[in-house]
């Protein structure tokens, strides 16, 4: 190719490779902050991300939203603290 075609023509960047990812800058900087190289970095916080998806979708087994879930897990509890008011409160009234 002549020089007055590289010129008006130039050649495109080359692609990254199929697994290369390009981070940004911003980003770079924060994940830096530690003394481990940025793909040790950057691998650990994959591995955490996956991870916490992992046991979320454990969590999210049964379908109900959250609130449910904690509410479910709590009934036996609630139920017992108010059987054990309704009992205190039927003593102090006999008592009266």
């Amino acid at each position: 190719m002549s020089w007055l075609g590289r010129l008006f023509n130039p050649a495109a960047p080359p692609s990254p490779p199929a697994h290369a990812v390009v981070i940004p800058e911003d980003i770079v900087g924060q994940l830096n902050g530690g003394a481990a190289p940025l793909q040790v970095t950057v691998e650990e916080a994959l591995r955490s991300l996956i991870e916490i998806r992992r046991r979320a979708a454990e969590h999210d087994a049964e379908g109900l939203p959250f609130w449910l879930r904690r509410e479910a897990g709590q009934k036996g509890e609630i139920d017992e603290s108010l059987r054990d008011r309704v009992t205190q409160r039927r003593a102090t009234e006999s008592e009266s």
